[in-house]
């Protein structure tokens, strides 16, 4: 857009808003639905609750951070999209 287009402030703030709260809510399930409760599903080695080696909460730690990284772009991308809808210049 040119630099003469006005800009909708208010609709920018209110998406930009809804678009964090989403991904924000979508992290806290992720932490405390994957994250939290690994560390009470440790299993000694040996123990048949161990997948590859690795016990399930180790595998279930790096789902969580591996989402979290997912999110990190998806969110960059949303946002980045939405900039463009409302003209916004970085």
């Amino acid at each position: 857009m040119s630099a003469s287009t006005p800009v909708d402030r208010e609709g920018y703030k209110r998406a930009f808003t809804a678009a964090t709260l989403a991904f924000f809510i979508a992290w806290a399930i992720i932490a405390i639905g994957f994250h939290l409760p690994a560390k009470s599903l440790y299993a000694p080695p040996g123990s048949p609750e161990r997948i590859n080696g690795a016990p399930l909460n180790w595998w279930m730690i790096q789902i969580s951070i591996g989402l979290g990284v997912v999110l990190a772009f998806v969110y960059a991308f949303v946002i980045n999209r939405l900039d463009e809808k409302f003209g916004i210049e970085a």
